[in-house]
This record gives C-alpha cells, structure tokens and sequence, in this order.
C-alpha cells in the first residue's frame, strides 16, 4: 500500500497570512503545509479539501488514476475541494464514499451530478480495486469518521479530527500498520480536538507500528523540534509528516 501525504495542515494553512511566529518564519521548506489529505495507491483520496486541486497538479500525481474519495466529516477544510475534483478533463465520474450523516449535511456541495455517491452505514465496509474502505465513528462533529483502509494484511487508519476515538472504533483498529492521527494541537485540549500529548496514549493503546500526526496546527511547533518532541515523549514509532511525504507499506 502506498501512502502520500498530499496536505498536513489543520483548517488554515501554514504560514499564517501575516504571522511571524516561530512557525510561520521558518525557512524549512516542511513548515509549509496545506490543508490535509492523502492519496492511497493513487487512486484514492482521503478527504477532499480546498486545496485539492493544487495538490493534484503536482507533476508526480495523475489526476486521471483517481477513482474513488473517502470524506471524514462535512467541515469546509475536508470538503470545499469537491468542485475541482468534478472538473478533471477526460476523467470518469468519481466515485465518493461518505457515511449517510455527513451526506446529509453536504449534499448541497454535490453539483450536476458530477459524481458517483456510496453512501455506507457506520462499521460496514465499501470495496474498491484491492481496497476495503470502513468509515468508523470518532467524536468530533456529530457526523465525523475515521477511516480504515485495507489492502490484504495491511491497513492503515485516518483520522485527522476527534475529540476523541470511541472504545467501540479502538477495538476495530487495534493492530494498525499506520495510524494517522489528529495533530491540530501540542497540549492544549480544545471542545473539538485531543493534543498530541494525549494522542501518545491513543497510539500505544492501538498498537500501531507507526503513528503520523496530520491537521498540524498554529500552536504547536516547526517541523524539525515537534519531530524530535514527539519521538521523545511518544517513542520512536512517532512521527510528524510533511507535505509531500510518502510511505509504502
């Protein structure tokens, strides 16, 4: 299974417009992040943010291969992507795979019938290519999900935003090879999302053999010093992605 990071930002992207914070002002080339999203064995699209389309005219992506996009839940940051993602010349309809809840609180971003729509419950799977797609329920909206995906005995699951994870969705994930978690924080608990210092425990308690931490936000750290913080506090299976990053499994 072949992972690409194609954004790691929370719902603003970094820098911040006018900012000069310790952030915002590095010349590291990985502290310039985009709104998150991954692309799976190239054909497969986690979330569809605004900044799909810049992200999908990177000269290493075909925009032609991708098939299939898996939504989280229905925030602007995951979703105001669609509108590009429908207008790729000489492509077949793409086919979105969202949970029945978050449809109904974006259905109005579904245009001329631009595309083909999987509507799956909660727990039950969807299979594409070599791919098994389960949306699982996390605590951020009322209508948010992980999402497991599984290609033979790998399986990697994303999940960019919570509160935090339910038991019920723990016990389905436990033995990840890739975990991608919320990073939208360092320490600070918000009423919507668990800091990475929390997340450390989520992470062991999953057995994950590695844990990325995507939607980084403004009050956590540049790339290089949050990479050796959470190697330090997490262990060595912890790790901070960049835009661009990719992994294969």
């Amino acid at each position: 299974m072949r992972i690409k990071f194609l954004g790691t930002s929370a719902g603003w992207p970094l820098p911040r417009l006018g900012c000069e914070c310790k952030i915002c002002s590095s010349k590291d080339p990985r502290d310039k992040r985009t709104r998150s999203q991954l692309l799976v064995n190239d054909i497969l699209l986690l979330d569809i943010g605004p900044d799909t389309y810049l992200h999908l005219s990177d000269s290493k992506i075909d925009p032609l291969k991708i098939k299939y996009a898996a939504i989280t839940h229905e925030h602007s940051d995951h979703t105001f992507g669609l509108w590009d993602l429908g207008h790729i010349y000489n492509s077949q309809k793409i086919n979105i795979i969202l949970a029945e809840p978050t449809y109904k609180k974006i259905s109005r971003l579904f245009f001329y019938n631009e595309y083909k729509v999987t509507k799956i419950k909660a727990g039950e799977g969807a299979k594409i290519n070599n791919l098994i797609i389960i949306l699982l329920p996390v605590n951020h909206t009322d209508s948010s999900f992980g999402i497991l995906v599984k290609e033979k005995n790998k399986s990697i699951f994303y999940a960019p935003d919570f509160k935090f994870v339910t038991d019920t969705t723990i016990k389905r994930i436990s033995g990840l090879d890739l975990a991608v978690l919320d990073g939208s924080e360092l320490k600070i608990a918000t009423p919507t999302h668990q800091p990475i210092q929390e997340n450390f425990k989520l992470g062991k308690k999953l057995k994950a053999k590695k844990v990325y931490f995507t939607h980084l936000g403004h009050r956590t750290l540049p790339h290089q010093q949050l990479q050796e913080y959470v190697q330090k506090e997490g262990g060595s299976n912890f790790h901070i992605p960049h835009d661009g990053l990719e992994i294969k499994l």
